[in-house]
């Protein structure tokens, strides 16, 4: 019964990351209004991003180790871009409120 759970929460959790990929265009859109100052990234969105970023590219973490080096980067890549599906439910609404307001 435990493993049917498990199953549904990964199956939920690789469309969520699917998800981003297709809303791209949306998350290229508040990256680039972040960038220029329009819309404001939570601190943690941000420190999560440039952090993670840096954990990946820079090797001095654990890979030396073949597998060991690999699953982490995968790992901090994966709770990057969950940080960001969160960031882009945000960024839609702030979108959707500034339309409401201009009506």
């Amino acid at each position: 019964m435990m493993g049917k759970v498990t199953s549904v929460s990964s199956a939920r959790q690789v469309r969520e990351g699917w998800q981003l990929l297709r809303n791209r265009k949306t998350l290229w859109c508040m990256l680039r209004e972040s960038w220029k100052g329009s819309y404001r990234m939570s601190l943690f969105t941000s420190a999560s991003l440039v952090l993670g970023l840096l954990y990946v590219f820079i090797p001095l973490d654990f890979d030396w180790i073949p597998v060991l080096g690999w699953i982490d980067d995968g790992f901090v890549i994966f709770l990057v871009i969950k940080r960001l599906q969160k960031e882009t439910m945000r960024f839609n609404r702030h979108k959707a409120m500034s339309r409401k307001r201009e009506c």
